[in-house]
C-alpha cells in the first residue's frame, strides 16, 4: 500500500468516526428548531420549543442546582486532589502511602453505582440529610481521584527546581 493510499485512507476513517459521532448531535440541533411535537415529521423552522424551555421553573432550576453542584465539586475535587497528588509525588516513601494511594483512585476503578451506594449508607449512618451538601460531597469524592493522579503525573514530570 503506497503512503499516498493509506493517507486517504486513513482520512477516510478519521472523517467516518467523527462522522459517526458527530452526526446525531448535528440531527438533535435540527430538529430542536421543529416546530412540529413528532420528531419524524418536519413542520418547519421555529424555536418554539426553547420558548417551553425557558418557560419551566422546575427544568431551569434544575439545571442552575447542577451547575451549583459542579462548581462546588470541581472546586473541592481540585483542591483536595492537588494536595493529594502533592502528598503522593512530592513526599516519597511514607507510612500509609500504598493505603493513601488506594483510597484516593479507588473511586476511579470502582464502578460509579458502587461508589454511589456506598456513599449513600454513609450518609444515613451518619445521618446527614440527603440535599445539596451531600451530593457536592459525592461528586467531589469522584472527582478527587482524576484530578490528583493528572497533577501527581505532571508534578513527577516538573523538576525540583523550580518549585520553592
Amino acid at each position: 500500500m503506497s503512503v499516498l493510499t493509506r493517507s486517504v485512507l486513513i482520512r477516510a476513517v478519521l472523517i467516518s468516526g467523527f462522522g459517526f459521532l458527530y452526526a446525531p448531535i448535528l440531527v438533535l440541533v435540527a430538529y430542536s428548531f421543529n416546530a412540529s411535537a413528532l420528531v419524524t415529521v418536519w413542520g418547519g423552522f421555529s424555536t418554539r420549543w426553547y420558548g417551553v424551555l425557558l418557560a419551566d421553573g422546575p427544568l431551569l432550576e434544575s439545571a442552575w442546582m447542577s451547575l451549583r453542584v459542579a462548581t462546588l465539586s470541581a472546586a473541592i475535587a481540585t483542591a483536595l486532589g492537588t494536595l493529594a497528588a502533592l502528598a503522593l509525588a512530592r513526599h516519597g516513601r511514607f507510612r500509609g502511602r500504598t493505603l493513601f494511594t488506594g483510597l484516593v483512585t479507588a473511586p476511579m476503578v470502582m464502578p460509579e453505582v458502587i461508589t454511589g451506594l456506598s456513599l449513600l449508607l454513609l450518609f444515613v449512618g451518619i445521618g446527614l440529610d440527603r440535599g445539596m451538601g451531600a451530593i457536592v460531597v459525592a461528586h467531589a469524592t469522584l472527582g478527587t481521584g482524576f484530578v490528583a493522579v493528572v497533577v501527581a503525573a505532571r508534578l513527577r514530570g516538573l523538576d525540583r527546581d523550580l518549585e520553592e
